[in-house]
């Protein structure tokens, strides 16, 4: 459960990005409380201006590596910002990893999109490792729009990796392409996706603290 506060209220520092969820800034961030403080908003690990399943996959990776391994994941902070369908009032909390396959009301079009969104993500990412997103094999994404799942079931194709530094090599390309694949499948949708705040230009591995692992 995303944990907020009630105001946007930026630390007076960058906070320290380490493992699990923190209850505030002063105590540490994880990947994505830390895209929350770059994006000025509510102190979160599930902040709005992110799809959830790309926050999904960018938690786990975080608490997945060690504190020594999650410097590789500096480069990416702050470019999830706006990656995600605009989110109108009414479907506010609704577009989690379930979207309901029909609803009522006025968030019709923003579950539509957010759908398609999310299966465009995944048929690029399958393309992008050099799968074929037709196979029988993966056609529960296409259904569910699981693209946090199907990411973690990926990092094993087209074959496992046999050391830590590989894995850690192959997870920060993931990484990498599914950004990359999330921003096309905007551009396909013809969506803008929200400007990135100049804030992210503090997020080079010289100016981000991560913390200790001794």
């Amino acid at each position: 459960m995303a944990k907020t506060t009630d105001a946007p209220t930026p630390p007076p520092a960058l906070p320290l990005l380490g493992h699990g969820k923190h209850g505030d800034p002063s105590r540490g961030a994880c990947f994505m409380e830390y895209t929350s403080v770059l994006a000025g908003a509510p102190f979160t690990d599930a902040p709005r201006c992110v799809d959830a399943e790309l926050a999904a996959v960018l938690r786990s990776a975080n608490d997945v590596l060690s504190d020594e391994e999650r410097t590789a994941m500096v480069p990416l902070l702050g470019r999830a910002i706006g990656l995600v369908v605009p989110v109108p009032e009414l479907a506010a909390g609704r577009a989690g990893f379930w979207l309901p396959r029909r609803r009522a009301g006025g968030d019709d079009r923003f579950l539509e999109l957010t759908a398609t969104l999310r299966r465009a993500v995944a048929r690029r990412l399958m393309t992008g490792i050099g799968l074929d997103p037709t196979h029988s094999r993966w056609g529960w994404y296409a259904r569910h729009t699981r693209v946090s799942r199907l990411f973690w079931e990926l990092m094993d194709e087209p074959a496992p990796v046999s050391t830590s530094a590989a894995y850690l090599e192959r997870l920060v390309d993931r990484l990498e392409l599914l950004h990359r694949c999330y921003e096309d499948g905007l551009a396909e949708l013809g969506l803008a996706r929200a400007d990135r705040p100049a804030t992210s230009s503090v997020t080079s591995s010289s100016s981000v603290s991560v913390a200790d692992p001794g």
